[in-house]
Protein backbone atom coordinates (compact mmCIF):
# COMPACT_ATOMS: atom_id res chain seq x y z
CA UNK A 1 0.00 0.00 0.00
CA UNK A 2 0.96 3.52 -0.68
CA UNK A 3 2.40 5.63 1.63
CA UNK A 4 -0.48 8.47 3.18
CA UNK A 5 -1.72 10.79 1.56
CA UNK A 6 -3.62 14.16 2.40
CA UNK A 7 -6.34 16.72 0.58
CA UNK A 8 -9.14 19.26 1.65
CA UNK A 9 -12.16 17.14 0.91
CA UNK A 10 -15.98 17.67 0.70
CA UNK A 11 -17.83 14.68 2.02
CA UNK A 12 -20.86 13.74 -1.31
CA UNK A 13 -22.27 10.77 0.36
CA UNK A 14 -21.64 7.97 2.32
CA UNK A 15 -23.15 4.25 2.84
CA UNK A 16 -22.94 1.87 5.59
CA UNK A 17 -20.80 -0.95 4.88
CA UNK A 18 -21.02 -4.01 7.48
CA UNK A 19 -21.64 -3.09 11.28
CA UNK A 20 -19.03 -0.70 12.05
CA UNK A 21 -17.55 0.31 8.72
CA UNK A 22 -18.49 2.87 6.36
CA UNK A 23 -17.60 4.12 2.46
CA UNK A 24 -17.55 7.45 1.86
CA UNK A 25 -17.73 9.28 -1.60
CA UNK A 26 -15.77 12.54 -1.09
CA UNK A 27 -13.96 15.46 -3.40
CA UNK A 28 -10.57 16.42 -2.63
CA UNK A 29 -8.74 19.12 -4.21
CA UNK A 30 -6.03 17.42 -5.21
CA UNK A 31 -6.36 13.89 -5.78
CA UNK A 32 -10.42 14.85 -7.89
CA UNK A 33 -13.34 12.49 -6.69
CA UNK A 34 -12.37 9.33 -4.45
CA UNK A 35 -14.58 6.58 -2.45
CA UNK A 36 -12.94 4.86 0.48
CA UNK A 37 -13.52 2.72 3.20
CA UNK A 38 -13.46 3.71 6.99
CA UNK A 39 -12.87 0.89 9.28
CA UNK A 40 -14.70 1.14 12.24
CA UNK A 41 -15.96 4.59 11.52
CA UNK A 42 -19.48 3.79 12.90
CA UNK A 43 -17.65 3.21 16.49
CA UNK A 44 -14.99 5.79 16.09
CA UNK A 45 -14.60 8.36 18.38
CA UNK A 46 -10.94 9.62 17.33
CA UNK A 47 -10.74 9.22 13.68
CA UNK A 48 -14.20 10.15 12.10
CA UNK A 49 -16.35 11.95 15.29
CA UNK A 50 -18.72 14.07 13.21
CA UNK A 51 -16.69 13.68 9.55
CA UNK A 52 -18.44 11.31 8.09
CA UNK A 53 -21.38 13.38 7.32
CA UNK A 54 -22.93 15.02 4.00
CA UNK A 55 -21.45 18.58 3.14
CA UNK A 56 -18.81 17.99 5.88
CA UNK A 57 -15.75 20.25 4.89
CA UNK A 58 -12.69 17.88 5.99
CA UNK A 59 -9.27 16.95 5.84
CA UNK A 60 -9.08 13.44 4.92
CA UNK A 61 -6.11 10.89 5.28
CA UNK A 62 -5.94 7.83 3.06
CA UNK A 63 -4.02 5.65 1.45
CA UNK A 64 -3.99 4.17 -1.76
CA UNK A 65 -3.11 1.15 -3.39
CA UNK A 66 -2.58 0.17 -6.85
CA UNK A 67 -5.25 -1.12 -8.41
CA UNK A 68 -7.33 -0.92 -5.62
CA UNK A 69 -11.34 0.34 -6.10
CA UNK A 70 -11.48 1.65 -2.75
CA UNK A 71 -9.12 4.19 -1.05
CA UNK A 72 -8.11 3.45 2.90
CA UNK A 73 -9.41 5.83 4.96
CA UNK A 74 -7.04 6.37 7.59
CA UNK A 75 -8.67 9.52 9.23
CA UNK A 76 -10.34 13.00 9.32
CA UNK A 77 -10.31 16.08 10.54
CA UNK A 78 -13.61 18.47 10.88
CA UNK A 79 -12.85 21.61 9.69
CA UNK A 80 -16.39 22.73 8.96
CA UNK A 81 -19.32 20.75 9.87
CA UNK A 82 -22.28 20.04 7.67
CA UNK A 83 -25.07 20.42 10.70
CA UNK A 84 -26.38 24.01 8.93
CA UNK A 85 -27.38 21.78 6.13
CA UNK A 86 -30.23 20.03 8.50
CA UNK A 87 -32.60 22.91 7.20
CA UNK A 88 -34.86 21.27 4.32
CA UNK A 89 -34.19 24.07 2.07
CA UNK A 90 -30.62 24.15 2.47
CA UNK A 91 -30.66 20.22 2.91
CA UNK A 92 -32.14 19.58 -0.75
CA UNK A 93 -30.42 22.55 -2.50
CA UNK A 94 -26.98 21.30 -1.19
CA UNK A 95 -27.89 17.54 -2.19
CA UNK A 96 -28.54 18.79 -5.80
CA UNK A 97 -24.93 20.76 -5.93
CA UNK A 98 -22.99 17.85 -4.34
CA UNK A 99 -25.15 15.13 -6.98
CA UNK A 100 -24.24 17.37 -9.53
CA UNK A 101 -20.91 17.58 -8.93
CA UNK A 102 -20.53 13.10 -8.26
CA UNK A 103 -22.53 12.70 -11.11
CA UNK A 104 -20.41 14.43 -13.51
CA UNK A 105 -16.89 14.13 -12.12
CA UNK A 106 -15.24 11.15 -12.57
CA UNK A 107 -12.78 9.18 -9.99
CA UNK A 108 -9.11 10.57 -9.65
CA UNK A 109 -9.49 13.28 -11.71
CA UNK A 110 -8.31 16.62 -9.96
CA UNK A 111 -9.96 19.79 -11.30
CA UNK A 112 -9.24 22.19 -8.05
CA UNK A 113 -11.33 24.27 -9.84
CA UNK A 114 -14.58 22.26 -9.06
CA UNK A 115 -13.62 21.54 -5.48
CA UNK A 116 -13.55 25.62 -4.98
CA UNK A 117 -16.78 25.78 -6.85
CA UNK A 118 -18.97 23.32 -4.71
CA UNK A 119 -16.60 24.30 -1.35
CA UNK A 120 -17.94 28.03 -1.73
CA UNK A 121 -21.36 27.15 -3.13
CA UNK A 122 -21.86 25.07 0.01
CA UNK A 123 -20.94 28.09 2.30
CA UNK A 124 -23.36 30.64 0.49
CA UNK A 125 -26.55 28.41 0.84
CA UNK A 126 -25.44 28.24 4.72
CA UNK A 127 -25.40 31.94 4.56
CA UNK A 128 -28.60 32.92 2.55
CA UNK A 129 -31.49 31.56 0.02
CA UNK A 130 -30.23 29.37 -3.06
CA UNK A 131 -30.90 31.80 -5.49
CA UNK A 132 -31.95 31.00 -8.84
CA UNK A 133 -29.10 33.06 -9.84
CA UNK A 134 -26.24 31.36 -7.45
CA UNK A 135 -27.59 27.93 -9.54
CA UNK A 136 -27.24 29.34 -12.66
CA UNK A 137 -23.38 30.39 -11.96
CA UNK A 138 -22.76 27.23 -10.25
CA UNK A 139 -24.21 24.96 -13.18
CA UNK A 140 -22.73 26.70 -15.95
CA UNK A 141 -19.15 27.18 -14.30
CA UNK A 142 -19.31 23.41 -13.66
CA UNK A 143 -19.94 22.50 -16.84
CA UNK A 144 -17.47 25.28 -18.43
CA UNK A 145 -14.66 23.06 -15.75
CA UNK A 146 -15.74 20.14 -17.15
CA UNK A 147 -15.32 21.18 -21.08
CA UNK A 148 -19.15 21.00 -21.58
CA UNK A 149 -19.99 24.41 -21.73
CA UNK A 150 -21.44 25.68 -25.22
CA UNK A 151 -20.82 29.26 -26.80
CA UNK A 152 -23.94 31.11 -25.71
CA UNK A 153 -23.07 34.85 -27.41
CA UNK A 154 -22.83 33.86 -30.79
CA UNK A 155 -24.10 30.90 -33.26
CA UNK A 156 -22.26 27.72 -33.43
CA UNK A 157 -23.35 27.14 -37.09
CA UNK A 158 -22.24 30.46 -38.57
CA UNK A 159 -20.29 32.36 -35.66
CA UNK A 160 -22.96 35.71 -36.27
CA UNK A 161 -23.72 37.24 -32.39
CA UNK A 162 -26.59 36.94 -31.27
CA UNK A 163 -28.95 40.31 -31.82
CA UNK A 164 -30.90 41.31 -28.84
CA UNK A 165 -34.63 40.00 -29.02
CA UNK A 166 -33.79 37.60 -31.59
CA UNK A 167 -34.86 34.15 -30.71
CA UNK A 168 -32.26 30.72 -30.42
CA UNK A 169 -32.15 27.21 -30.73
CA UNK A 170 -30.39 24.70 -28.61
CA UNK A 171 -29.64 21.56 -30.45
CA UNK A 172 -29.53 18.51 -27.39
CA UNK A 173 -28.11 16.24 -30.49
CA UNK A 174 -25.68 18.76 -31.39
CA UNK A 175 -25.02 20.20 -28.10
CA UNK A 176 -25.06 23.60 -29.86
CA UNK A 177 -27.24 27.29 -29.58
CA UNK A 178 -27.66 28.39 -33.30
CA UNK A 179 -29.40 31.54 -34.32
CA UNK A 180 -32.97 31.73 -36.03
CA UNK A 181 -31.29 30.87 -39.61
CA UNK A 182 -29.10 28.12 -38.83
CA UNK A 183 -31.50 26.11 -36.08
CA UNK A 184 -35.09 25.06 -36.48
CA UNK A 185 -37.69 23.86 -34.43
CA UNK A 186 -37.71 20.05 -33.63
CA UNK A 187 -37.75 16.69 -31.77
CA UNK A 188 -34.30 17.53 -30.77
CA UNK A 189 -34.41 21.74 -30.42
CA UNK A 190 -35.39 24.05 -27.83
CA UNK A 191 -36.46 27.50 -28.45
CA UNK A 192 -35.33 30.32 -26.19
CA UNK A 193 -34.41 33.95 -25.53
CA UNK A 194 -31.24 35.50 -26.74
CA UNK A 195 -31.31 37.82 -23.68
CA UNK A 196 -31.75 34.37 -21.78
CA UNK A 197 -28.10 33.54 -23.15
CA UNK A 198 -26.50 36.42 -23.18
CA UNK A 199 -27.45 36.33 -19.08
CA UNK A 200 -25.94 32.54 -18.48
CA UNK A 201 -22.91 34.15 -20.64
CA UNK A 202 -22.30 36.73 -17.94
CA UNK A 203 -23.14 34.11 -14.94
CA UNK A 204 -19.73 32.00 -16.57
CA UNK A 205 -17.43 35.06 -16.07
CA UNK A 206 -19.01 35.95 -12.87
CA UNK A 207 -17.54 34.59 -8.96
CA UNK A 208 -20.59 32.52 -6.88
CA UNK A 209 -20.26 36.04 -4.68
CA UNK A 210 -21.12 38.24 -7.48
CA UNK A 211 -23.75 36.51 -8.80
CA UNK A 212 -25.96 35.54 -5.46
CA UNK A 213 -27.14 38.78 -5.38
CA UNK A 214 -28.46 39.23 -8.74
CA UNK A 215 -32.36 39.22 -9.43
CA UNK A 216 -33.27 37.59 -12.64
CA UNK A 217 -36.43 38.98 -14.40
CA UNK A 218 -38.94 35.95 -13.85
CA UNK A 219 -39.18 35.23 -17.86
CA UNK A 220 -35.18 34.81 -17.81
CA UNK A 221 -34.67 33.05 -14.51
CA UNK A 222 -37.62 30.22 -15.96
CA UNK A 223 -35.63 30.19 -19.42
CA UNK A 224 -32.40 29.98 -17.76
CA UNK A 225 -33.20 26.84 -15.34
CA UNK A 226 -34.74 25.05 -18.53
CA UNK A 227 -31.67 25.80 -20.77
CA UNK A 228 -29.39 24.38 -18.21
CA UNK A 229 -31.75 21.80 -17.35
CA UNK A 230 -31.40 20.86 -21.06
CA UNK A 231 -27.27 20.85 -21.30
CA UNK A 232 -26.88 19.08 -17.84
CA UNK A 233 -28.90 16.26 -19.17
CA UNK A 234 -27.02 15.90 -21.55
CA UNK A 235 -23.88 14.71 -19.59
CA UNK A 236 -25.90 13.19 -17.01
CA UNK A 237 -26.16 9.17 -16.24
CA UNK A 238 -29.54 9.69 -14.64
CA UNK A 239 -32.06 11.91 -13.50
CA UNK A 240 -31.55 14.01 -10.40
CA UNK A 241 -32.64 12.30 -7.13
CA UNK A 242 -32.04 15.49 -5.15
CA UNK A 243 -35.04 17.23 -7.66
CA UNK A 244 -37.40 15.38 -6.04
CA UNK A 245 -36.58 16.80 -2.65
CA UNK A 246 -36.29 20.61 -4.30
CA UNK A 247 -40.36 20.06 -5.76
CA UNK A 248 -41.34 18.48 -2.79
CA UNK A 249 -40.27 22.00 -0.68
CA UNK A 250 -42.19 23.90 -3.52
CA UNK A 251 -45.73 21.94 -2.90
Amino acid sequence: MSQSQSSSAVILRTRPYGDIDVIATFLTRDFGKLTGIAKGAKHSRRRFVNCLEPFARVKVFFRLKTGATLAFLERCELQHSGFAMAVPTRFAYGSYLSELVDLLTHEADPIASVFDLLEAALRYIEEGPATSSLLRCFEMQLLGALGYGPPLRQCAGCSTPFAEGEAVFYDALQEQVLCQRCGALGPQTQKFASETMATLADLQGLSLAESRGLQLPSATAREAAMFTGHLLATHLPRPLRSLELIAALAR
